[in-house]
């Protein structure tokens, strides 16, 4: 097994960062990311979609821009014909689609608290508010021109995906935006 080193290592110190006596915003890494990516053929969508309904045991797949999560794993329509399936892998035959291991090329914060929602905001392009993105909703945009994932849990719990290499600098830009919050860094 490879060990996984971390591009926040040299700049993730845990602890509370308050602002007026007030943590507003936590940030985790998501340590051991599994990630896997499976896309199908246009034309074996039909399928696709009902292998994929009976080997995870669900009872449909995810809209697009939608996410399905249970206790084991969760699973994002994350383009027409992509899917994001996190903590769990499948085997898929090429007849049907493909499928590709991701995990080793992102880094994922989990982002959360009162005003997660008003820090991304400041960085997003798009309305993260309730009613316009509901949770289990999720969206290709970009943080500084670098493209970037963002999966909604939950009202204020977000995940955000940061391409490796970019990921420190991002990294970076949140942290000082989230001063005027209060914030906390959390163990991996």
């Amino acid at each position: 097994m490879f060990k996984r080193y971390s591009a926040l290592d040299s700049n993730y110190f845990t602890g509370s960062y308050p602002f007026n006596n007030k943590i507003n915003v936590s940030f985790k890494e998501y340590n051991n990311l599994n990630l896997q990516q499976i896309a199908c053929w246009p034309n074996t969508l039909p399928n696709f979609e009902s292998f994929v309904i009976d080997e995870l045991n669900l009872s449909n797949l995810p809209g697009f821009n939608k996410g399905i999560i249970n206790k084991e794993f969760s699973l994002w329509r994350m383009e027409p014909l992509k899917w994001w399936l996190l903590n769990k892998n499948i085997f898929l035959s090429e007849n049907l689609g493909s499928t590709l291991d991701m995990s080793h090329a992102f880094t994922c914060l989990i982002i959360s608290g009162n005003e997660a929602t008003s820090l991304l905001n400041r960085h997003i392009p798009i309305d993260l508010r309730e009613n316009i993105l509901s949770h289990t909703s999720s969206v290709s945009s970009s943080i500084h021109h670098v493209s970037i994932k963002l999966i909604k849990f939950s009202n204020n719990n977000y995940y955000l995906f940061i391409p490796r290499g970019f990921a420190l600098s991002i990294w970076e830009i949140l942290i000082n935006s989230s001063k005027q919050f209060g914030y906390e860094i959390l163990e991996r």
